[in-house]
């Protein structure tokens, strides 16, 4: 009981210095500092208990202070056997963990844990582009579909994104809103904790940090994997809507990532494309009513272009390496309010997508109304003839112009 006593008394956070106080909490949360403890949970759970003499034979992420109140002890020291693991096998990952990765904002890729799904960390940075200078928000979900319908094996994953200290943070997997807010807190706070005591520059990494940060992140993300409650089901993202409607501002077609058509509705300018340079309307007085129009067609033309320019190269980048594509991309631009890079596979290699914003749940609805008015253009492969499709964009712009506000419900 005396040696009880002083494991109970050494029962401390290792972030805060907290001292645990029974009755101790499931989730192994420190009710001071609010992050998650590994001591807590080593005392908590079977191969990790501290009344183990050996001790676990992972690797254990200590203090020097812990170290040295070791040695006193004479307890034989052990190994870290994880990093010997490392190298022989392949890395553990978390069964319902996809992927995780880090990347700056500058397009310094910094940790993947799959090496094979590197690429998504470009994708993210393009996304990161397109959410603040296109959409006007912050880069928050990606809802990626895999197989195709009739394919019985089809998966749903989420992809989540979360920036903290001019670093995104990617989380890939069947895990709920309230898990994966847990474990980006968890991760980052140890990725900035490590960074700040190993003096590591992210803006100039070298091969040995690298490395470093890659073997330090795969044990944490192991503990992880037992720690948090994961979800074999897939779940809604946890939206909470404002809006009860869908409103479209921009809709597209591809084949083979060729751009087709491209239809800009947004003359309310909510994607502030007008307030960008490159699409700024010359002020000048002496222009005619016409030659003003003549402009102003012209520049709206630009913008759809350069807009299914940057669309195209995302699902580019996805469809090259992964075999599915992204359903909707979401960016927050407020308060409970949300706008959508939609993406839906059509027949004959044909892709459409929008921009929109309100309500994802109406999705369905918007998509509808547009397939009834593509079902002609689509029905056969493309040809390199765009006559057809510019008739009808032509046609589908003044039946959309019918809408109230373009809203669909």
């Amino acid at each position: 009981m005396e040696h009880e006593d002083k494991i109970y008394n050494m029962l401390k956070c290792e972030h805060c210095g907290y001292t645990f106080v029974a009755p101790y909490q499931k989730d192994c949360i420190c009710r001071n500092c609010n992050l998650f403890s590994i001591k807590m949970f080593r005392f908590m759970y079977g191969k990790y208990n501290l009344f183990t003499e050996v001790g676990p034979k992972d690797l254990k992420i200590e203090s020097k202070k812990n170290i040295n109140r070791t040695k006193k002890k004479k307890i034989p020291k052990i190994e870290p056997k994880a990093l010997k693991v490392l190298s022989k096998k392949k890395k553990k990952i978390p069964k319902n963990l996809f992927f995780y990765g880090i990347v700056s904002k500058e397009r310094i890729p910094i940790y993947y844990n799959n090496k094979k799904s590197k690429y998504i960390l470009e994708l993210t940075n393009n996304l990161d582009y397109i959410s603040t200078s296109i959409l006007s928000g912050t880069l928050d979900k990606m809802l990626i579909i895999f197989g195709n319908k009739e394919n019985v094996g089809e998966k749903k994953l989420i992809a989540r994104f979360f920036e903290k200290n001019g670093v995104i943070h990617i989380l890939i997997g069947n895990f709920s809103d309230k898990d994966s807010d847990w474990i980006f807190n968890q991760i980052s706070w140890f990725f900035n904790d490590m960074i700040h005591k190993d003096k590591i520059n992210i803006k100039k990494l070298a091969e040995i940090d690298k490395r470093q940060i890659s073997i330090k992140i795969n044990i944490f993300l192991n503990y992880i994997e037992e720690a948090v409650e994961l979800k074999v089901k897939f779940e809604k993202p946890n939206f909470n809507y404002i809006d009860n409607w869908l409103r479209l501002d921009y809709f597209g077609i591809s084949s083979e990532t060729v751009g087709v058509i491209s239809l800009l509705l947004d003359k309310e300018d909510v994607l502030k494309f007008g307030k960008q340079k490159q699409f700024e309307l010359d002020s000048e007085n002496n222009n005619s009513k016409e030659e003003r129009e003549k402009k102003e067609f012209e520049i709206n033309d630009f913008r759809e272009s350069v807009l299914t320019a940057k669309i195209e190269a995302i699902i580019a980048i996805i469809l090259g390496n992964m075999k599915g594509y992204p359903r909707w991309i979401s960016v927050k631009s407020g308060f409970q309010k949300y706008r959508f890079l939609s993406f839906k596979k059509l027949e004959n290699q044909f892709f459409l997508y929008c921009i929109t914003e309100g309500n994802i749940e109406k999705l369905k609805s918007l998509e509808s109304f547009l397939d009834k008015h593509l079902v002609d253009v689509v029905s056969n492969k493309f040809t390199s003839s765009l006559k057809i499709f510019n008739e009808m964009k032509s046609k589908i712009r003044d039946v959309i112009e019918t809408i109230p506000e373009r809203k669909y419900y």
